[in-house]
């Protein structure tokens, strides 16, 4: 095994590890600060009734929503498990989101954010249907996903090169699979720390 598996094989094992993830993906994203405002732009504008956060993890984004307006979606039970420790008065639940029927309500806001890049297209466009029918009607879908950016530096490349995804896409090829289930009205890519971004906001009719 090469020194790169050796240390890929490594970073796998650790995302398997809730608490240690949690803590350490912090570091190259520098708390996710640059997602954290963008994604609080959005709320402040829309001031949502609802919000359903797809692929919530460890629940690191909740903290921007009211608990009483939030549901986080996960596949992983430990994530969810963490996430619940951490945020008690917030709402997780444990389901695979390519085959989620929801919980019977409808959502004004839906964040799917670093989730897809785990996906191959079927399953992410599977994914996204399930998000889009969460939507309640003028709802908004906020895309966000890690992205090959030909600028990107070597600090970047390195963390892509560690991610547990495998489906990382450019800039054209997020905006094309997203635009399947709805319409684009804004996207611009971005760093995250060391980490580039793209991110797509929908707004469903």
């Amino acid at each position: 095994m090469s020194l790169v598996d050796a240390i890929r094989s490594a970073a796998d094992r650790l995302a398997e590890q809730p608490a240690a993830f949690h803590w350490l993906r912090k570091l190259p994203e520098w708390n996710y600060g640059a997602t954290k405002r963008r994604i609080a732009a959005v709320r402040d504008a829309l001031a949502p009734a609802r919000v359903l956060d797809c692929g919530c993890g460890t629940g690191e984004f909740a903290s921007l929503f009211d608990p009483a307006r939030y549901l986080g979606v996960d596949i992983h039970p430990g994530y969810v498990a963490f996430a619940r420790r951490r945020r008690p008065r917030h709402r997780f639940e444990v389901a695979d989101l390519c085959h989620w029927a929801g919980d019977g309500s409808a959502f004004d806001f839906v964040l799917v954010n670093g989730v897809l890049h785990h996906l191959d297209d079927a399953a992410a466009l599977a994914l996204l249907g399930t998000a889009v029918r969460q939507l309640a009607a003028g709802g908004t879908l906020l895309v966000i996903e890690d992205v090959s950016l030909p600028r990107a530096g070597l600090a970047s490349r390195l963390v892509h090169g560690l991610d547990h995804g495998r489906h990382i896409r450019d800039a054209e090829r997020w905006s094309e699979l997203v635009s399947r289930v709805l319409p684009i009205v804004s996207s611009e890519s971005y760093l995250s720390g060391w980490c580039p971004y793209h991110l797509m906001l929908c707004r469903a009719a």
